[in-house]
């Protein structure tokens, strides 16, 4: 026998509509249902927000494997703390627009827009999205066409998701927060941000704990550290890392007394040369990465040029993208990129105060990266760009494939220059920037023939090389009319890092072995070519051949090693990094190092002590022209 009545039936659908209805409790009857009501929309927040930090951590992954994304929940830790910023930012929006899925929306805007940039970041350039890249965001986006943006399979899933939930959050979440309640919740959102931060997002003992808790892809890298937390989590931590703190045991007195111990040397007078710089974008040896059956032509004047020059390797802190880093860390001393924001000593300061004239150029837009303002605080007399010199060579039609142009010109300039008196010229190329052609061959000449390979593979790598190739031609006539000049002249070339090939596949399919697992596959993956050559000028002058073997060292490095073939003193702060040179010639920010003569991943006592004081000397002399 059924005991419902008619009545009973026919309500229960009418009940449940009104209830999904409601805004407030009050607008239904008291008990059960009110507390119904509060818990169904205390879920729908929880459920909304645990459901963004999924889709960001679908994106986290970038190009790794699904073991990474899996981890985060195995580890459950790491997913919560990927979950509880967005959680607190969507309950305070939430009270700031008391609607569900206004404050849904909103926390989708905050949180997976910076999930998507970092999971294309990762995908072009196997680097993470980090707090200090957000004032590069102009640059990125400059950039942004030239690269596969296409979206994959995750990323449809997220697109589709994301408003999907929206139209259930908005259909079936209504609830909103009576004035008492809204004010409570408010507080409950702010009121653990510090000790969080303070305690939880900022630790950097609790970052390493939980980096070596989810560990698919390894931890030897910073990029994998970051990988293996998610994103919103290694995101945060990340502006521990962009903020000026000082260095653990900075004491600033201390810090100026161990460079009070050194005064600047001024370049004797009989040993006085000028010296050019050329920083080669992504100019790389692959041959000696490992990579078999490249066309001899392809290196035939790198060859010809290090017979005659001293030679070595320049390891640097990043792969396929962040040239400023090299640069800066090469115009100033440090072993990591600084961020300046004011004058700041460097070593373009100290040509200057030696009756230099310091001038350089890059074939790209003043505030690409900010070098109009960074390399004004940095001391450059002038520096040329897109926008004040090079579009006027070319009627204003500028492309990457540029060293035609810029190679003659920088070359031009230096003579010029170094004819009204001493000239330090620092300048960064353009051509041989990724992405490169993946379609189809650019140059007429086959570099490497890539037997077995993928069609893109090939592709890619031809298309670097020969743009490698046509860099050397352009450079080698510059060199020989700089031979015979009268003027003493040394140069400078070095690459900034190791061109991205695209995908990492390109390597792993060319057969060029990417080990990073041990310190020496590290220097590898991470080093480029340098040479140091003079004219016959200089050679004469300064009595030396300047051929030979020179050591393996960080990019903060290479004008040391340039000071020592001339037999210049150089600066306080370059006599200081000299000592710390002979012990440990690589400092890697990616934790790798070479410490008297052995590459490894950890320091000894004596070794860290060297790095803790380097860093505070850094970033000392970083603020003493506050």
């Amino acid at each position: 026998m059924n005991n419902a009545s008619p009545h009973t039936a026919s309500t229960a659908p009418a009940r449940a509509a009104a209830f999904l209805r409601a805004r407030y409790a009050n607008e239904l009857p008291p008990g059960g249902q009110r507390a119904l009501f509060y818990g169904w929309n205390a879920a729908a927040l929880l459920l909304s927000s645990a459901a963004l930090c999924t889709f960001s951590l679908l994106l986290a992954i970038g190009n790794y494997d699904w073991a990474e994304f899996f981890g985060y929940y195995k580890h459950f830790v790491i997913f919560l703390l990927n979950w509880l910023p967005i959680l607190l930012v969507q309950l305070l929006l939430l009270c700031l627009f008391n609607r569900q899925w206004a404050a849904y929306l909103g926390a989708a805007v905050l949180f997976l827009l910076p999930s998507l940039g970092n999971y294309y970041k990762l995908r072009v350039r196997y680097e993470p999205f980090v707090f200090r890249d957000i004032s590069s965001i102009t640059t990125a986006l400059h950039v942004a066409g030239n690269y596969d943006l296409s979206p994959n399979k995750r990323i449809l899933l997220v697109l589709i998701a994301v408003p999907t939930l929206l139209v259930l959050i908005a259909l079936l979440a209504r609830g909103r927060l009576s004035g008492r309640l809204r004010l409570g919740a408010a507080v409950l959102a702010l009121l653990p941000v510090f000790p969080l931060w303070r305690f939880v997002y900022s630790s950097t003992a609790i970052y390493d704990r939980n980096t070596n808790r989810n560990n698919n892809i390894g931890i030897i890298t910073a990029q994998e550290r970051f990988v293996n937390l998610g994103f919103v989590y290694p995101f945060l931590y990340s502006i521990t890392e962009s903020k000026d703190i000082p260095p653990e045991g900075y004491d600033a007195e201390r810090a100026a007394a161990v460079l009070a111990a050194y005064e600047d040397a001024d370049i004797p007078a009989d040993r006085r040369v000028n010296l050019l710089v050329v920083q080669l974008e992504s100019f790389t040896d692959l041959e000696a990465m490992g990579l078999q059956g490249v066309a001899p032509e392809t290196y035939e004047v790198l060859r010809a040029l290090q017979a005659e020059s001293i030679t070595g390797t320049m390891v640097a802190n990043v792969i396929g993208g962040g040239t400023i880093d090299t640069e800066r860390c090469l115009l100033s001393g440090s072993y990591g990129m600084m961020d300046y924001t004011h004058n700041a000593p460097s070593y373009v300061r100290y040509f200057n105060g030696q009756g230099y004239f310091t001038t350089g150029s890059h074939p790209n837009k003043a505030d690409f990266y900010n070098r109009l303002s960074i390399n004004s605080y940095l001391g450059f007399d002038e520096y040329l760009f897109t926008n004040n010199h090079y579009a006027a060579l070319v009627d204003g039609e500028w492309d990457w494939m540029c060293d035609d142009v810029f190679i003659p010109e920088i070359f031009r300039l230096f003579k010029e220059h170094e004819r009204e008196g001493s000239v330090f010229s620092f300048n960064v190329s353009l051509q041989g920037h990724s992405p490169y052609e993946r379609g189809s061959l650019v140059f007429d000449e086959l570099y490497w023939e890539g037997e077995g390979a993928s069609e893109l593979t090939r592709n890619v790598i031809n298309n670097y090389l020969g743009s490698l190739a046509d860099t050397q031609r352009r450079l080698m006539p510059e060199l020989e009319a700089l031979r015979t000049d009268a003027e003493p002249a040394v140069v400078l070339l070095y690459g900034d890092h190791n061109p991205w090939l695209e995908t990492r596949s390109v390597y792993e399919e060319a057969g060029i072995p990417l080990d990073q697992s041990s310190a020496e596959g590290l220097i590898r993956y991470y080093g480029t070519p340098y040479l140091i050559w003079a004219n016959d000028a200089a050679k004469a002058l300064l009595g030396r051949d300047f051929t030979g073997e020179g050591p393996t060292v960080s990019p903060g490095y290479l004008l040391n090693v340039v000071f020592r073939e001339l037999g210049w003193t150089g600066s306080a702060f370059m006599q200081y990094t000299d000592g710390i040179l002979d012990t440990l010639p690589v400092v890697s920010t990616n934790g790798f190092f070479v410490e008297n003569g052995r590459p490894v991943t950890a320091l000894d006592d004596e070794g860290r002590r060297l790095l803790q004081e380097y860093g505070c000397e850094q970033f000392w002399l970083r603020g003493s022209m506050k």
